[in-house]
């Protein structure tokens, strides 16, 4: 309506003959009653149409969650690994991945061999599935002067020219800034440098307890929608538990990121040895192959599956030798208690009896003692005649 109903004003008039009538007054003109009523109720009415706030909301939640929905007509681009191991692919883009490990046990070292094959195509078995990938490296934790080794190791292992490296990795040293401007810069650096990886070498530093489960929440969510947006590989680092034995990521940072991460490695360091083993702990798909580098004397990073092969089959042999020393052992200390049961008895015992006092002993079943005393007579340790034991062969000849 184009009238203005806001000075509205009803008139009543009695006449001569006691009728009322009913007059509408707007802008000096007489407007039917009616028609005032009517044109009132269509303001009240398309107010009360328009969607409250909540319902606008509803509305734009149901728009963003049509698209999220994952029909079978829905197309999704293939996963693109950033890194291969033996055809194995692994750190997928759009995606936050792991590496794990106890303190100074190898995981930097481990991250230049993946940088070298990224930058070259290839660095022992480790594969790049990128073509020439520009990667961005966070270093939280170490001083100035080892970060600069990241760059000046991976100009080592491929051999490339500085311009290049430097061209396709931007390496940055972090440890001073304050946790609260790290997601920032990351943002900043990720919008600038349009990298396809990125690594932060020491995620912790980017809350301020890795115990706060909020704080572990947030990152990971705000990483997640980094990696999905700009659809590159993000790879955090973070120590293991102190623990010799427990090998999961610290705190409730550890637990979201093992949650959501789509490929978690792990870095262990032989004891005794200076072999660096990077295995696969955990993964959405296929699990990566173990694969193995080492120091040489040299001081240069070199491939180790060789000196690994020859760890494990010593290891082996080791283990078997410790099993067989001590299942006898075991035997010994049966036979010298057999021996005194059986002299203690003058000499001889039936096979029934002493069956029951080794089983009774050593709390073992009977058919595992009936086997030790064959054995035992069959070698000639003991001595056996008509289901009788005897110590020595002259007793048992005697009878």
């Amino acid at each position: 309506m184009t009238k203005d109903f806001n000075e509205l004003n009803n008139v009543q008039q009695q006449n001569a003959g006691g009728q009322v009538n009913n007059q509408a007054v707007n802008n000096g003109e007489i407007v039917n009653p009616q028609t005032a009523v009517k044109a009132v109720n269509d303001i009240v009415g398309e107010a009360v149409g328009q969607p409250t706030s909540e319902e606008q909301q509803r509305e734009e939640r149901r728009r963003e969650l049509q698209l999220l929905r994952v029909m079978s007509s829905t197309e999704v681009p293939p996963e693109e690994p950033a890194l291969m191991v033996d055809g194995v692919g692994l750190f997928a883009l759009g995606d936050i991945h792991a590496l794990k490990g106890k303190q100074k046990c190898g995981k930097t070292t481990a991250l230049k061999v993946c940088l070298a094959a990224l930058m070259q195509g290839r660095q022992f078995r480790v594969q790049s599935g990128l073509q020439q990938p520009r990667v961005l490296y966070l270093d939280t934790e170490q001083k100035r002067s080892d970060v600069k080794l990241i760059v000046t190791d991976t100009l080592q292992l491929t051999g490339l020219t500085a311009d290049y490296v430097d061209q396709h990795l931007q390496v940055y040293a972090l440890r001073r800034c304050d946790f609260t401007l790290l997601m920032d810069y990351l943002r900043l650096l990720i919008n600038d440098f349009r990298p396809q990886v990125v690594v932060i070498d020491g995620i912790v530093e980017f809350v301020a307890s890795f115990n706060d489960e909020a704080m572990a929440k947030q990152l990971i969510h705000d990483l997640l929608g980094l990696s999905e947006e700009h659809r590159l590989a993000m790879v955090c680092v973070l120590h293991t538990n102190k623990a010799d034995d427990d090998h999961n990521m610290r705190g409730h940072l550890g637990t979201m990121l093992a949650q959501k991460a789509g490929t978690v490695l792990e870095c262990r360091k032989d004891r005794g040895a200076s072999v660096i083993t990077v295995s696969c702990s955990d993964a959405r798909h296929q699990e990566m192959p173990d694969w193995s580098i080492m120091f040489s004397q040299d001081g240069l990073v070199v491939d180790a599956d060789e000196q690994r092969q020859q760890l494990q089959e010593q290891r082996r042999a080791e283990l078997q030798q410790r099993r067989q020393e001590a299942a006898a052992e075991k035997q010994k200390e049966r036979l010298d208690y057999a021996l005194r049961c059986i002299r203690d008895n003058g000499g001889s015992m039936s096979r029934k009896q002493l069956t029951e006092i080794l089983v009774k002993k050593f709390e073992v079943e009977r058919t595992t003692i009936s086997r030790f005393i064959a054995t035992q007579v069959n070698n000639k340790v003991l001595y056996e005649s008509n289901r009788v034991i005897y110590a020595s062969d002259d007793m048992a000849l005697a009878f």
